[in-house]
C-alpha cells in the first residue's frame, strides 16, 4: 500500500512538473519592416543582455510571421525585440507588450502594432 501511495505521490510532481514547462505562451512575430529577418533576439526591457537568437538557423522573410514561445514565468511588461538583416544591420523596438499581445507586427522605424 506504501509503494502504491509512493507512485501516485510521485506520479502527481511528474504532472506538475510537466505542467510548469509547458507554461510559455506563445507570440506570432510578423515581419512588416520590408526587409528579411536573419536574426531574432527579445528580451526583458530591464534586462542587460539580449536572450538566444529566437530564428536559429532560419530567415523570417518581410511578410511572413513566426511563432515564438516567451516564458509565463518571466515578469516583464515590456520586451525589446531586434533583428538583424543579411547584412548585419540591426533594428531594435523598445516596450513590446508581448505578455499582452498574440500578434505582434513589427513595422519600418522601430515602431509596431498588437493585436
Amino acid at each position: 500500500m506504501k509503494r502504491l501511495l509512493t507512485a501516485f505521490i510521485v506520479m502527481g510532481f511528474l504532472t506538475l512538473a510537466g505542467q510548469a514547462m509547458a507554461m510559455d505562451k506563445k507570440v506570432n512575430i510578423f515581419n512588416g519592416a520590408q526587409f528579411d529577418f536573419y536574426t531574432l533576439y527579445l528580451s526583458p526591457t530591464n534586462a542587460n543582455a539580449w536572450q538566444e537568437n529566437l530564428l536559429e538557423e532560419k530567415t523570417l522573410p518581410n511578410g511572413d510571421k513566426a511563432e515564438i514561445a516567451v516564458s509565463r514565468t518571466e515578469n516583464a511588461e515590456a520586451w525589446d525585440i531586434k533583428v538583424t538583416d543579411k547584412d548585419g544591420n540591426s533594428t531594435t523596438w523598445v516596450g513590446v507588450p508581448v505578455n499582452a499581445s498574440g500578434q505582434i507586427t513589427l513595422m519600418p522605424d522601430g515602431k509596431y502594432m498588437t493585436k
